[in-house]
């Protein structure tokens, strides 16, 4: 049972820490925007130091090391990941950047501290180290492949045209960093689309909301002001969008 335990904490933590470390990477301005730890604690618990952490856990659960030195730290790494989620429960998860959306809920608690259980539970068992390391490279191609899943599903979305929008809102926050580069720019991203753009800072709780807790955010509305996009985050997403709205209104008028 301890053999299991431990193959199943390696398999499942090392494909989890692989996914989320590729996902920050890939989209790292995005994770910085929707990161939920922000202030002097945002510097020892960023998305920069915490990628850190987990690719040097991965890599000690790949090293041909004894299993009980690779699953003590990764149960430190999921003990530590259940305590955040329970204090930042109902706030936006950027474990995975922006390809997997979520909030914080019981199911990330429970989830992680049942892979620290098991990699406890896994330490003082019989796993062999040719074993885990078979089982942790396995996971991080199957994780791999997932991501490619993923990414290729973001760049899709990224490339459709934006349809059924009446205009645009861009949500800005005061404290937000990206926020003053963007209004100073404002001419420029109006000039993206051919649809009324426009700023708002956001200071109510439902502006916050509408976009989706994380700024600079831009969020499309029919005539009725009813969203009909979800909230997009970052400079650069911020403008594939609003182009993206001019492109499905050419390719419309293109089409009759």
């Amino acid at each position: 049972m301890n053999v299991l335990s431990g193959a199943a904490a390696i398999a499942a933590g090392c494909g989890l820490l692989w996914l989320s470390l590729a996902a920050k990477l890939a989209d790292r301005e995005s994770a910085r925007i929707v990161w939920p730890v922000t202030g002097r604690f945002g510097r020892v618990l960023g998305p920069g130091p915490v990628s850190a952490g987990e690719a040097l856990v991965v890599a000690v659960l790949l090293a041909p090391l004894p299993v009980a030195v690779r699953l003590l730290p990764l149960a430190a790494c999921f003990c530590a990941y259940a305590a955040a989620a329970t204090v930042l429960h109902g706030r936006r998860c950027a474990c995975f950047g922006g390809w997997l959306p979520t909030r914080f809920s019981a199911l990330h608690v429970v989830g992680c501290a049942c892979i620290a259980a098991l990699a406890f539970t896994g330490v003082p068992g019989g796993l062999s180290v040719r074993a885990a390391t078979v089982v942790a490279a396995s996971s991080v191609t199957a994780a791999s492949a997932v991501a490619v899943v993923l990414w290729r599903r973001a760049a899709a979305r990224a490339r459709q045209p934006v349809h059924d929008v009446h205009h645009f809102v861009v949500f800005t926050a005061e404290s937000c960093p990206y926020c003053a580069a963007l209004e100073a720019r404002r001419s420029r991203y109006a000039a993206l689309t051919d649809k009324p753009l426009e700023f708002r800072q956001a200071v109510t709780d439902e502006d916050a909301e509408q976009a989706g807790r994380a700024f600079p955010a831009v969020v499309g509305y029919d005539g009725d002001g009813v969203p009909v996009t979800e909230p997009v985050h970052g400079l650069s997403p911020i403008r594939d969008m609003l182009r993206r709205s001019a492109a499905g209104r050419a390719m419309t008028g293109s089409a009759r």
